[in-house]
């Protein structure tokens, strides 16, 4: 049986938007439709607003576009029919994103998100509802407020020339780190590819790569992004140079490339006539000079300086994924359950807020490496058999992940082990902000009582500074139970 793609999207959005070209529009994901048909996919177009297109799927429409309506169309789309991909067509002014509320303590107000469509869980907006991913999905977008159909046009069409490749291909990698997280970004590239041998550090680097530079099929930044803005940076103590500009990219990227970025705001589409720029986003630039995938931020992300967590782990786990073959969204989906893992069971609010932030823009069935390329197969695994797996994988994880609630503002705690760790961190209390959350016990819960059945704390501590118009966030987490310290991280805004 052919697996199934389903591309959604909004008729109504879709027609104020294009007007005229809305046939345009439809005959270009019409073609796609055709071409996944060749693949042996069987793909589906659906417009959650309309009558006639959710009736031949057994759904009712969608009584209005919100995040809350749009949120139940694709849930009881997928109860009914289990496709192996769902496709969001459109950026957000044709297809909202959900938008959730921050449980982390920055600018951000709320985090624009797919995450929700890829749980079961029933609408809401606390992160903490949607911690069981487990559905394959990715968007692939259009240029917001921007009736632009040559755009898409491109897209559509570098989607069905996409070939698979060998794992060698991907491999070879552009890496730029802002230089103050050098190590970080060593690390990362070693966990994905071996080696760190090809890492920019910025500054020296200076933004304007050539071609040349720019022709490996895997790109990964480690840098400085800021809201509405097609740049990202460097630092080196209070130096901020561009690192990349959209405008580098033009004519310059290999087609079918991945990119993974840890920027704050790296994957944030914004409409580049509001803006004042008249310059695509980064995200929005790089799928029009033909990569296939990108995965970043839409807010503020965090992640050390000098070893492995938050933006680090999601954006390497869904690049090896990619490297093992699989399709760009079963590696996004992977890469958010083996965060969940390797993050929990206890959650604190700046891992939700990652969980919640990052996502996948391209065509989620594109795989870009072919395993029967790389190597022997020595076992069969349908497509069918593995979303089985991933499904009841993110339904697990639903009920062994603790996620963590604010309570109030921070006050006691272990004090002489909290003067030590903030003096580590050069961060003052008298100063910081401080905010206490907890980690409710469940009632399945087993084990000691010291451990298991007295709630965990999350103590956080928060510096807030500017440079250069940036928001800088430096943040010590410390993990409690029973006025015990357990752990503790600090992290910085990106």
């Amino acid at each position: 049986m052919n697996p199934l793609k389903f591309i959604i999207t909004s008729k109504t959005n879709l027609q104020k938007k294009y007007q005229k070209s809305f046939p345009a529009v439809v005959a270009l994901l019409n073609k796609l439709k055709k071409a996944d048909k060749a693949r042996k996919i069987a793909t589906e177009i659906i417009f959650v607003d309309d009558v006639t297109s959710m009736k031949k799927f057994k759904v009712k429409k969608a009584s209005s576009l919100s995040p809350r309506e749009c949120k139940r169309a694709v849930d009881r789309l997928f109860v009914r029919w289990s496709p192996a991909y769902i496709v969001i067509f459109g950026s957000q002014d044709i297809f909202p994103f959900q938008d959730l509320a921050n449980p982390a303590d920055d600018e951000d107000s709320i985090v624009p998100s797919d995450l929700p469509y890829v749980c079961s869980a029933a609408f809401g907006t606390k992160v903490h509802s949607f911690t069981g991913p487990s559905r394959v999905l990715g968007r692939i977008p259009d240029v917001p407020g921007n009736a632009n159909v040559s755009y898409v046009t491109t897209l559509i069409q570098n989607i069905i020339d996409h070939k698979p490749l060998t794992s060698n291909d991907y491999k070879k990698y552009f890496a730029v780190s802002a230089k103050v997280w050098a190590r970080s970004t060593e690390l990362s590239l070693k966990n994905m590819f071996g080696n760190n041998s090809d890492q920019l550090n910025s500054p020296p680097a200076k933004g304007k790569y050539s071609r040349k530079t720019l022709k490996p099929l895997t790109h990964f930044y480690n840098c400085h992004g800021a809201f509405d803005d097609p740049n990202f940076y460097g630092q080196e103590g209070n130096k901020y140079p561009t690192a990349l500009s959209s405008k580098d990219l033009l004519r310059k990227i290999t087609p079918y490339t991945v990119a993974a970025a840890e920027c704050c705001y790296g994957a944030q589409m914004a409409d580049p006539v509001s803006t004042g720029n008249n310059v695509l986003s980064i995200s929005n630039q790089y799928l029009l000079q033909k990569a296939i995938a990108f995965m970043g931020s839409s807010t503020i992300a965090y992640g050390p300086s000098d070893s492995q967590g938050l933006a680090d782990l999601i954006t390497q786990y869904f690049v090896k994924k990619v490297l093992e073959g699989a399709s760009t969204g079963r590696a996004m989906l992977e890469a958010q359950q083996e965060f969940l893992i390797k993050s929990g069971p206890d959650l604190d609010p700046y891992e939700l807020k990652t969980l919640a932030q990052f996502f996948l823009l391209g065509d989620p069935s594109l795989q870009p490496v072919d395993p029967k390329l790389s190597k022997a197969m020595s076992a069969g695994n349908t497509i069918e058999n593995r979303r089985k797996v991933l499904f009841k994988k993110g339904e697990d994880l639903k009920i062994t992940s603790n996620p963590s609630e604010k309570v109030s503002k921070g006050t006691g705690g272990p004090s002489s082990e909290l003067k030590i760790l903030l003096k580590k961190a050069k961060i003052n209390r008298k100063v910081a902000r401080e905010h206490l959350y907890k980690v409710p016990v469940k009632k399945s819960s087993t084990g000691p009582k010291k451990l298991f059945q007295r709630p965990s704390k999350f103590r956080a501590f928060v510096k807030e500074t500017k440079n250069h118009g940036i928001p800088q966030f430096k943040v010590l987490v410390v993990k409690e139970n029973n006025d015990t310290v357990l752990g503790w991280r600090l992290y910085l805004s990106r």
